[in-house]
């Protein structure tokens, strides 16, 4: 006899599948045994997502949920209804979220229904509906052991379970040619050695610090490009590292070049990445991305971006905010060859262990079966 498939209602906060959170939730949602899952997704609008899922055969529902406030009272009972029906036409089993808002609205449902709920935390900054949230939630799903600090004042009963973002290892692989067609593409000299960041552009990704801590390259000969991969979220913010690139005396060094679609092909083609966030970081999925790449990566020690990284081994883990240190282990990189081959090398391996997506569906799938285990024997 085949064994039940339980369906497990997803939440996006967005409709894009260009951020880490998205990328994740996609990753995770068209890798399940579906022999045993069936994966059905809600996301607030058509922005790139929804059309992915749905060429991966996952069921997908347009409902955009207005914010929780007095003046929205009679569209949040609209959308909560939405949602109650569409449990009932599935029969969804579990529910699965990724933000305050749609946890707000699923575990209300998920309450009303006698459903359990999975909130899956990827910010480590704390909102302030987090105490209420927590009590609609079953089990608290952390994309690192650093974000549970957000919840300090929750007692360690079993709750929460740690579970990295993973990437799909054959997706990014070291380069095997000596090509740059996207580099070239950019209009950057790909002889250089080049220095990417791969984020968006605004204040607590810190690509000011980068740009002043890859200065002192050029005064000691070697010629680098920077590489700011990553939608523009601050116009003044990118403005700002603009000036700053030209203070310095490194504008023709220092590009910006928007999103980049194939991420695994740039990576293949760049040789350091910078992860300089100042804050706000939870596990910062370019880093995972980088090393999967074979590339060394240099971070800061923000969220939980330090779990991935072992210092001098794969890449190195500086202070926010601290120039002189993101200096010193970029000029290292920049100058010796062989050391970001043996890093980068490292940090594939490492990847391979610990943040394969495989791996992550199937701790995802063992949080379920485990979930589900205690419902039937309740």
């Amino acid at each position: 006899m085949p064994p039940e498939r339980h369906t497990i209602l997803y939440f996006s906060s967005f409709g894009n599948v260009r951020w880490g959170g998205q990328k994740s939730l996609y990753h995770l949602a068209t890798r399940l045994d579906r022999s045993i899952y069936w994966p059905h997704v809600v996301v607030p609008s058509e922005d790139g997502l929804a059309e992915a899922l749905r060429k991966a055969e996952v069921g997908v529902t347009i409902l955009d949920l207005p914010p929780v406030t007095l003046q929205n009272a009679r569209a949040m009972v609209q959308s909560l209804g939405a949602i109650n029906r569409l449990m009932g036409r599935l029969d969804v089993r579990i529910l699965h979220t990724d933000g305050p808002r749609n946890t707000f609205y699923a575990g209300l449902a998920a309450k009303l229904r006698r459903r359990p709920l999975v909130w899956h935390i990827r910010a480590s900054d704390r909102d302030g509906f987090d105490r209420l949230l927590y009590g609609l939630a079953s089990r608290v799903v952390l994309v690192a052991r650093a974000l549970r600090g957000r919840f300090d004042w929750a007692p360690d009963a079993g709750k929460f379970t740690v579970i990295y973002n993973g990437v799909d290892m054959r997706e990014f692989h070291p380069a095997v040619d000596s090509s740059k067609p996207l580099i070239d593409q950019m209009g950057i000299d790909g002889h250089r050695i080049l220095i990417a960041s791969l984020t968006r552009v605004e204040p607590s990704k810190g690509q000011i610090g980068l740009i002043e801590a890859c200065a002192a390259l050029r005064h000691i000969g070697v010629d680098f490009h920077i590489v700011l991969a990553g939608e523009v979220a601050d116009e003044s913010y990118c403005a700002h590292c603009r000036r700053r690139a030209q203070e310095l005396g490194i504008t023709d060094r220092v590009t910006f070049v928007g999103h980049v679609e194939e991420a695994a092909r740039f990576l293949s083609e760049v040789d350091i990445v910078a992860v300089s966030s100042v804050s706000g970081e939870a596990f910062p999925r370019t880093t995972i991305e980088s090393m999967a790449a074979g590339k060394p990566v240099i971070v800061t020690a923000v969220g939980g971006a330090p779990e991935a990284v072992d210092d001098g081994v794969t890449g190195y883990i500086v202070a926010p905010g601290n120039i002189e240190a993101f200096r010193d282990r970029i000029i290292r990189l920049a100058k010796d060859a062989h050391l970001r081959k043996r890093m980068g090398d490292a940090a594939r391996g490492r990847a391979e262990v610990l943040f394969s997506i495989d791996g992550n569906v199937q701790k995802t799938e063992a949080l379920y079966g485990e979930i589900l285990g205690s419902l039937n024997r309740g």
